[in-house]
């Protein structure tokens, strides 16, 4: 799809649009997708768009755009894209079918030309209604004896599993970091649980108002401000009086999940709001008083992220006065056998099962395996291998995902090993004691080697013996370094 001002050349819109090979691509979009010729009326809406207004296709095609949706000329992307000529990029919309149901979305609309001639305007829509109910869903009471949800933190430093120092070095710095109102920045590894630290800084406080959350990467940039900081009526079209996030954890904790996938602009709004204490809702001129106890998190290291410049570094010396390291599940010794004896036992009670444990060899794999996801990873390994284990009572090699079996360096070191004896008794076939002894040594040598990309010094202290030794078998057996 063009960007800026740049021209799209088509063939005619009527000939493009009853073309069963376009309305069938088209028809394959998850995004809405939507085409009027130059007097407004609908000549291509695809399924997406059926699904997201609810109306039938037949029922629009050939209407002008202002019968099908209550919407101002002004504020549609298809009419101002249509009346200017030049695109118009993700443009908010709050409209209503003609049939009475409340859309929100983010539309960008982009001229059809044809030798010079406006031919008509193709609109891609994406549904943000629910988004924008977010603004709504943290309106939640939290007295004693209220049933928890998902506005609520439920998770207290008791709930995080592991006895491995290097947790306990984490835990330890964020139960100092609880007692304090000083923002906390949180960076761990995709997961490793920094909700559930950030809900559990947040139990362990004096802070009398809520914990409200909010993952950064999922909230569109144009609707970022809003839900942050709320809105007044007749901001935007469908706008009423809103309260932002800021305000709804004020005296509380506000967590910002993926941090370093806000666009700095943004936190640049963020920063001003931390610094002042106050906020101005979108549409407003007066300003709010507003005091959250912000809690951070990024899933790389915050210097990374400064240098990759996704993070402001004056941003990060303002929620950064306490920083909580959450090691990453490889480098936590011993915290695999309490993590699976947990999941075995939650996965029991949910699929009514009695699995009493592990094989020695899925151990011996889960203790090798690498963990690129962490605890939330090896809590899906155990539920997968719930699935699948049938009428066993021990979870065996073949239950668990075939992919942490293949990426196991255990495996691959026995596959490797496998391999050099095969190549050994191909090369010793019908030979005598000492020359097998001595393709051996050289083919252990070679690889070592190339294990140390040529560092013999390293390939002497792997293989246990001096570099001088080292080298005289170097040269004797003719090897390339």
């Amino acid at each position: 799809m063009p960007e800026g001002g740049s021209k799209v050349n088509v063939v005619k819109v009527k000939d493009m649009i009853f073309a069963d090979a376009y309305i069938q691509m088209f028809d394959l979009l998850d995004d809405c997708v939507m085409v009027v010729d130059a007097e407004g009326k609908i000549v291509l809406y695809n399924k997406a768009s059926e699904k997201l207004d609810g109306l039938n296709r037949k029922n629009v095609i050939g209407k002008h755009l202002l019968e099908c949706f209550k919407i101002e000329r002004f504020h549609s992307s298809t009419l101002r894209a249509l009346k200017s000529k030049k695109p118009q990029i993700n443009v908010y919309q709050d409209y209503e079918t003609v049939l009475g149901k409340r859309i929100s979305s983010v539309s960008s609309s982009y001229p059809l030309v044809k030798d010079s001639e406006m031919v008509g305007v193709i609109t891609i829509t994406k549904d943000v209604t629910k988004i924008k109910e977010m603004l709504s869903i943290y309106h939640r009471e939290d007295s004693k004896g209220a049933e928890k949800d998902e506005g609520n933190a439920s998770y207290t430093f008791d709930d995080i599993l592991g006895t491995s120092s290097l947790l306990r070095k984490s835990i330890g710095i964020a139960r100092m970091a609880a007692k304090t109102n000083s923002n906390v920045l949180i960076y761990g590894e995709t997961g490793t649980g920094k909700e559930l630290f950030a809900q559990s800084i947040h139990n362990a406080s004096n802070v009398e108002g809520k914990f409200v959350s909010i993952n950064c990467a999922a909230i569109p940039e144009n609707l970022f401000e809003s839900l942050l900081f709320g809105t007044v009526k007749g901001a935007f079209t469908g706008a009423v009086d809103q309260v932002g996030l800021f305000e709804e954890a004020s005296n509380g904790t506000l967590f910002l999940d993926e941090l370093n996938s806000m666009s700095l602009n943004m936190q640049s709004k963020l920063l001003r709001a931390i610094e002042t204490g106050k906020i101005r809702r979108v549409g407003e001129t007066a300003e709010r008083v507003v005091n959250p106890r912000i809690i951070s998190a990024l899933n790389i290291h915050p210097l990374e992220a400064i240098e990759k410049g996704y993070l402001r570094r004056d941003l990060f010396y303002r929620l950064g006065a306490v920083v909580v390291d959450i090691p990453p599940l490889r480098d936590r010794e011993g915290d695999i056998e309490v993590l699976t004896k947990e999941f075995i036992n939650k996965y029991n009670r949910k699929f009514n099962k009695n699995v009493k444990g592990l094989s020695d060899e899925v151990m011996k794999i889960f203790k090798r395996y690498s963990w690129p996801g962490n605890v939330r990873e090896l809590e899906h390994a155990i539920e997968h291998s719930m699935i699948v284990v049938d009428d066993n009572d021990i979870i065996e090699k073949d239950h668990i995902p075939s992919f942490i079996v293949e990426g196991c360096d255990y495996i691959r070191e026995e596959k490797e090993n496998n391999n050099i004896m095969e190549r050994v008794i191909d090369e010793v076939k019908d030979r005598d004691l000492k020359s097998v002894l001595e393709s051996v040594e050289r083919m252990i040598i070679t690889n070592t080697l190339k294990e140390t990309k040529g560092n013999v010094a390293q390939a002497a202290n792997k293989l246990g013996v001096n570099r001088q030794t080292l080298d005289y078998r170097i040269k004797k057996f003719n090897i390339r370094v």
